[in-house]
Parts: C-alpha cells; sequence; structure tokens
C-alpha cells in the first residue's frame, strides 16, 4: 500500500514539473514566470519591508527601555524597602537597580530662547551600575562625570539649539517643588560636563542627566522615591514584577513594568505594523489571482490530456493533485527566490540605497545633459535619507526568523490556493463529453 502511494507521488510530480516546464500553446512559459516573478517579488518586499519597520522599531523601545522607562520601576519606597531593594540587585535576574528622580525644568543656554527640558538625577556611578544605559549614550563631547555639584550631561540637539559646547554654563528653572515662585523663578547655573546622543529625538533635544547630589543642593529635592530595575531577560518582567512585589510588600500602584508604562507607544507601533503587513501582503493576493488564472486556463488547454488520463483510469483526485502541485512548485520556487533576495537586501539594506542613489544620480545627470540645449536646468543634489529630513546616521534592519518563515509560508500558501481553486475543474471533465469531439 505505501509502495502504490510512493509511486502515485512520483506520478503526480513527474507530470506536475512536465506542465511546469512544457511550453503553452498561445503564451510559452510567459504564464509561469510572471507567476514565480509576483511570488518572489512579494516576498523579498514583505522580508525587505519587515526587516527596516523591526530595526526601526527595536532601536527606538530600546532607547525608550535603556534610558528612560526602565524594565521596572517602584514608586513611593522608604528607606527599608529601598535598602532591601538594594541588597536583592546582586541576584542574576537584576542586571541594575538605580534611584532616579525627574525634574521638568526651563532651560536657556547661549541662545536666549528657552527650551524645556526634563533633567533627571541620577547616581554619580550610574555609568557603572547601569550598562545598558552606557551602552545607549553615545558622549559627542567631554565625558558622563557628575561628579561636580553643578556638572550637568545634556543631548546633542539640545546643545546645537540653545547654542553650548562642553564647559558652557546653561541656566535652568524647576517648574516645581515650594520654592518655584511664578513671579521670581529662580535659575540655577550648571556647567555642561558632556554632550549625548542617543539616536532618539526626543532624548536628545529635550534630556539632561545631573547627580543627586546636584538635584538636593540647586533644586531642593528630597530622597528619591522612584527606582528603575533593569533585568537581564526584559520579557520575565511579568515574572519579576510579582516576585518584587511580593518581596517588598508593595501595593499593586508601586509597581509598574515596561509593557504597562509604554502601552500606547507599543500598541501604536504593532498597530502600525499590521498594517503595513496587510498592504504589503495584497501583493499576494494579486499574484494568487494571477496563477488561479494561468492554471485555470492550463485545465482548459489540457482537456483532451485529462480526459484520456480519465479514460485510462487515472483518479480524478489524482489529476487534480497534478495542479495543486504545479501551484506548490510555483510557490515555493518563487519564495526561495525572495526570501534569498529580501535577505540579501536587508543585510546590505544601507548599500542598496547607497546604490539607488546613484543609480538616480545618474539618471538626473542623463537627463540634465539631454535638457541643456532647451536651457532647462534638473537639480543633482538628492538623498534618500538626507539627515536634514530624517534624525539617522544609517537605515537599521533586523530580521526576525518567526516572521521571516511566517512570509515565506504564507506566500506558498497563497499559491497553493490558487492552485486548489483552479484545479476543482479537473473533477467535472467528463471523458466521454471530451473525446466525443475528437
Amino acid at each position: 500500500m505505501l509502495q502504490n502511494d510512493r509511486r502515485a507521488l512520483g506520478w503526480i510530480a513527474f507530470v506536475a514539473a512536465r506542465h511546469f516546464r512544457t511550453r503553452r500553446r498561445e503564451k510559452g512559459h510567459t504564464a509561469s514566470v510572471l507567476s514565480v516573478t509576483g511570488i518572489a517579488v512579494g516576498v523579498m518586499t514583505l522580508v525587505t519591508v519587515l526587516a527596516v519597520m523591526n530595526g526601526f522599531q527595536l532601536s527606538t523601545i530600546q532607547d525608550i527601555l535603556e534610558v528612560n522607562s526602565y524594565h521596572l520601576r517602584l514608586y513611593e519606597l522608604d528607606n527599608e524597602r529601598a535598602q532591601t531593594l538594594e541588597r536583592h540587585a546582586a541576584t542574576p535576574a537584576i542586571e541594575a537597580v538605580v534611584p532616579f528622580v525627574d525634574l521638568e525644568t526651563i532651560a536657556r543656554g547661549h541662545f536666549e530662547r528657552p527650551r524645556g527640558v526634563l533633567l533627571r538625577a541620577v547616581p554619580q556611578d550610574v555609568m557603572v551600575r547601569d550598562r545598558g544605559l552606557r551602552r545607549q549614550l553615545s558622549m559627542q563631547q567631554g565625558s558622563f562625570e557628575l561628579d561636580g555639584a553643578d556638572s550637568v550631561v545634556i543631548g546633542s540637539e539640545l546643545a546645537r539649539a540653545m547654542g553650548v559646547r562642553v564647559a558652557d554654563t546653561v541656566w535652568f528653572v524647576h517648574l516645581g517643588g515650594e520654592q518655584f515662585d511664578v513671579r521670581a523663578p529662580q535659575e540655577t547655573a550648571l556647567t555642561v560636563a558632556g554632550i549625548f546622543r542617543t539616536g532618539t529625538l526626543e532624548f536628545d533635544q529635550s534630556w539632561g542627566f545631573i547627580s543627586l547630589d546636584t538635584a538636593r543642593k540647586s533644586f531642593a529635592t528630597d530622597e528619591p522615591s522612584t527606582w528603575g530595575v533593569k533585568l537581564r531577560d526584559r520579557f520575565a518582567d511579568q515574572r519579576m514584577e510579582s516576585q518584587v512585589q511580593a518581596r517588598l510588600d508593595l501595593q499593586p500602584r508601586q509597581v509598574e513594568s515596561w509593557r504597562s508604562y509604554n502601552r500606547a507607544l507599543f500598541s501604536a507601533l504593532r498597530v502600525e505594523k499590521m498594517m503595513l503587513m496587510v498592504l504589503v501582503g495584497l501583493i499576494f493576493l494579486v499574484v494568487g489571482v494571477n496563477i488561479f488564472q494561468s492554471l485555470r486556463r492550463s485545465v482548459v488547454e489540457r482537456t483532451e490530456e485529462i480526459a484520456t488520463l480519465k479514460a485510462l483510469g487515472a483518479p480524478p483526485r489524482a489529476l487534480q493533485a497534478v495542479f495543486v502541485f504545479e501551484g506548490i512548485m510555483i510557490g515555493f520556487i518563487g519564495a526561495s527566490i525572495g526570501l534569498v533576495l529580501g535577505l540579501l537586501i536587508s543585510q546590505n539594506i544601507n548599500t542598496a540605497f547607497a546604490l539607488a542613489e546613484v543609480a538616480i544620480l545618474t539618471g538626473q545627470e542623463l537627463v540634465g545633459t539631454l535638457l541643456v540645449p532647451l536651457g532647462i536646468g534638473v537639480g543633482t543634489e538628492f538623498s534618500l535619507f538626507s539627515p536634514q529630513h530624517f534624525y539617522i546616521d544609517q537605515v537599521p534592519a533586523e530580521v526576525l526568523l518567526p516572521e521571516t518563515v511566517g512570509v515565506f509560508f504564507f506566500a506558498v500558501g497563497s499559491a497553493v490556493a490558487a492552485a486548489l481553486a483552479a484545479s476543482r475543474r479537473v473533477i467535472r471533465i467528463t471523458p466521454a463529453e471530451v473525446l466525443r469531439h475528437e
């Protein structure tokens, strides 16, 4: 029985391969080539788009978690609970524990125009405690030194907007606390010790860091009651949230994970990604219709052959499987080609954009040369991701294996579904009706 099944599968595969290779009566190999090309283009496009989107989203999420929100936030801790948390910072699951205070301020530098700045007061040894923060902050000038009583480290875009450099003075007005007086606000002068860059515009243009000692002396803040916890595995936040809550005897409102703290942003990113996948995935709908029409026409053209094979005893389901197998071949070959091209482009995305810019500039120069006799000028400056319009040095790309595998099988599945729909006509072909007219 098993041997007969193998022979049947071999026969189906042989006939399907012959159909795939054989020239069609009117269009030759055009239909098969277009079907394979459509699948390949769809997979290549979707893999590349997802890789670039993942690169942007993951880099943004990484900046938010490492610089701003932490993996867990603990609120309203008294001294006893804070000391207990410090003692548990050496556990394998926890990477860093950092107390901090956020201060809403207005800053003024060399340029008189004031800027809204969030000053985060952290321990002086924060770069030793928090390796994730150290990885995310790239120092452009100076160093991250908060030892001085009047030192501040600010973002690169904020420094540019205020016209200050290292060793310059910036004046801050704290918009809070009991000492704040709208009628006569008091300014605090701090010296720029360093200028950092994260790659996220929000942090680079409106953030600064000072020490907790500077916050107490210059802004009259209390001891920090908010603590940030970095985990070695950020996806273990829910388990660690319940453990920390039970160990420190905290109320649910006193512990917050990065998922809930950033839920609005992450939900927006998820919806954006889903909508883009749906829009790009429409390529497979168009390709599926093309495969359906191609195989349906193939069935019509081979009606006599199908009738003859049925008359010789070939089961209708086996003949239907021939066209389904042809659809599988189209989907697998197209998806494989598209997957390879998509991975190559994703891993060399900046090179691909550079080549695209060169091609567009070359075309502009050619058009400009042709239009010179007519007195028409054509601009020769072009950049896909100019720093004047986009706050990036290069385009990030991150290929995720589950998404890539999903795209591959979705492409093959669309081809198989189209082949199943087209092959249903095979069942309705009656040998007696067809051979009567031959």
